[in-house]
């Protein structure tokens, strides 16, 4: 653990408080002593016994007092000594003036003295924690003072002694036993509420507490950042983040990952003080508060980096390790925690982006971006949960008569609060972190499933084209899940045709071809979308079982804009139309969005086409009509205006 736990601290604070006053007190008891050595013979209460005794007595509170001085941590031993030889001393006198000692005034006379000191040395021994061996020495020491005292008072019966030395004697033992139990009684509610509110303090302190490292967690730094703000001090923010921890922790072992990052935490915090705070996030994530002004904070984050890349040794393993850190400011670059968490965290990615090991702070004109990226990842985590996805299809046309012949399916998302998310912006994303896999999924078995219903309510054999990622293409069980959306919407497998992107086609040729194959099998269609923008290779088109090819929108583009050479987008598409002709292929001219260029696509020979001059994107309903009424309006036009 990397803090000593609150056990120890309470101890260490314990003995500090009771320290103070026994400084007070051992000195007074020595002075106490002392009269008695000087008054003693003068006041005409002198004995053997106080002769004897007395300077030991002085001589021992001396020593203690010393040493309770030079060594504040051996307070228990000190306490420990006294209550023992004290004990003894009283233990002793008492036997002394009651069996040696035959006159009665000067028996009561040196009760008087000297047992009045018992309570305070009960107290002593009882009061302060942790003392097992002074409070076992102090109820013997009581027991064997009651079993004396019995003792002579069952002598007392035979020698006839006078009542006084009985009455005083018997006072005294009804005082010491009152107060033995009200001490003890006192003692056992303390130490059980000192027991609850330790194990109070100690779940606070879990609960503030990464278990790992020892340092704080997310709970207490939140706190310490609040309260901070609520104090006006200003601060930067460190959001410090491992590089290369997921290899170590796959390579090396959890268990070695473990110790690095306890060793990481120890390194961090050494330099703890009121100016700096360090806590753990989560996984290997950290978060540094300096309150210093930003500079000052931006040259020791610097130190940081040095630091924490001096290699580790963990379980006979060499640990070579990094940091990238981003940085914030209170409250230039945020008013609240969260917010300063957040720019750090997106000023760390930053860094990662751009090769890791380094120092950034945040800049809000640059940095926003990011920031979107970053929440569009995490919100689209939950999209496909919370219904935000849905499909939208847009017609693929035939040029020549307007017939829609098959429907592309687009994935749309709209936020709650962010409102429409561009798929070019989205989608990207979930195929870096993956989530294209679930998300491809969900979109390929709702496409079917809306197939199946529009074949029931049209006779129609209506044929959806879904797009589909090169991450989820390249999947292992992608002809399976194919297979299984299929049979879940009872949708046969000619109604469906998949629209795969060239790089998807090229990136793992012998896993592509061993799916399309299986894919062949089942009569699932194959189209390759936007060719003729990735690698373009006339081998694949031979040799793979493709249906159809789709011309990229930026040469339907070009031929109708003459500042991007139309000459050179013509020959391209009369060269895709020839190959398509001579292989048997249809092809799909995308991007249409004026009547020049789908007549010169038509005259071409390109015989399908899609894009907003024909139809736009349509949610399910209204993409139905389009077959109840197939030529579309627009198109239409232009055929009476060709003829």
């Amino acid at each position: 653990m990397v803090r000593p736990p609150l056990e120890a601290n309470k101890r260490m604070a314990t003995e500090i408080e009771w320290r103070r006053p026994l400084l007070l007190a051992l000195p007074t008891a020595t002075v106490a002593f002392l009269v008695g050595q000087l008054l003693d013979v003068p006041s005409g209460q002198g004995n053997p016994f106080d002769h004897l005794f007395y300077p030991l007595a002085l001589i021992l509170l001396l020593l203690l007092s010393v040493s309770l001085w030079l060594f504040p941590k051996k307070i228990n031993a000190v306490v420990t000594i006294l209550v023992f030889a004290m004990s003894g001393f009283f233990l002793g006198k008492l036997i002394y003036i009651l069996f040696f000692t035959s006159q009665t005034s000067q028996v009561q006379l040196q009760m008087t003295e000297t047992f009045f000191w018992i309570p305070a040395l009960q107290v002593l021994s009882f009061f302060i924690p942790n003392l097992r061996g002074a409070r076992t020495v102090s109820i013997t020491f009581f027991l064997l003072f009651f079993l004396v005292s019995v003792a002579y008072i069952a002598f007392s019966f035979f020698v006839k002694n006078p009542l006084g030395i009985l009455y005083s004697l018997t006072e005294l033992n009804l005082a010491n036993l009152t107060l033995f139990v009200v001490t003890n009684t006192f003692i056992g509610f303390k130490d059980k509420y000192v027991r609850t509110v330790s194990e109070q303090e100690r779940m606070r302190e879990i609960i503030a507490t990464d278990l790992l490292t020892g340092l704080p967690n997310r709970s207490q730094m939140n706190e310490v950042i609040e309260k901070a703000i609520a104090d006006k001090r200003f601060f930067s923010l460190l959001f410090i983040d491992l590089d290369g921890f997921k290899v170590i922790n796959d390579t090396l072992g959890h268990l070695v990952g473990d110790q690095v990052l306890i060793a990481t935490a120890q390194r961090l915090d050494q330099r703890r003080s009121d100016g700096f705070f360090v806590a753990r996030l989560s996984g290997d994530e950290f978060i540094a508060l300096v309150f210093a002004r930003p500079q000052e904070a931006y040259d020791l984050a610097g130190t940081l980096l040095t630091e924490l890349a001096v290699p580790l040794v963990v379980d006979g393993h060499s640990v070579q390790l990094s940091a990238s850190i981003g940085m914030s400011v209170y409250p230039d670059d945020g008013l609240n925690g969260q917010h300063l968490i957040h720019h750090a965290d997106t000023a760390m990615y930053v860094v990662k982006t751009h090769g890791k090991h380094g120092l950034r702070r945040y800049e809000a004109l640059t940095d926003s971006a990011i920031e979107r990226l970053q929440c569009l990842e995490r919100e689209l985590a939950q999209a496909l949960q919370a219904n935000q996805l849905y499909l939208m299809y847009q017609p693929i046309c035939s040029l020549n008569d307007g017939v829609v012949r098959k429907l592309e399916t687009l994935l749309r998302w709209t936020h709650p609060t962010l409102g429409i998310i561009s798929a070019s912006e989205f989608i990207p994303l979930a195929e870096n972190n993956g989530q294209i896999i679930s998300v491809g999924a969900w979109a390929l078995r709702e496409a079917c499933q809306q197939a199946r219903r529009w074949n029931d309510l049209t006779g129609l054999a209506i044929t959806v084209c879904v797009n589909v990622s090169p991450v989820q293409f390249i999947q292992t069980d992608f002809v399976d899940i194919v297979r299984r959306a299929l049979a879940d919407a009872n949708l046969p497998a000619a109604a469906l045709e998949l629209e795969l992107t060239e790089s998807a086609v090229m990136r793992r040729l012998d896993i592509v071809k061993a799916s399309l194959r299986e894919l062949q099998a089942l009569g699932v269609k194959i189209a390759i979308d936007d060719f003729g923008t990735g690698y373009s290779s006339l081998a694949y088109l031979r040799d793979l079982p493709i249906n159809c090819i789709k011309i990229d929108k930026a040469f339907t583009n070009d031929l109708s804009s003459p500042r991007r050479a139309p000459q050179f987008a013509l020959a391209i598409v009369e060269a895709v139309i020839g190959i398509a002709d001579t292989l048997d292929l249809q092809v799909v001219a995308e991007g249409i969005e004026t009547r020049k260029q789908m007549e010169m696509l038509r005259d071409l020979g390109c015989t399908l086409g899609q894009g907003y001059f024909l139809s736009p994107p349509l949610g399910a309903d209204a993409a139905l009509d389009t077959f109840i009424t197939p030529v579309v309006v627009t198109l239409d036009r232009s055929l009476r205006d060709h003829h």
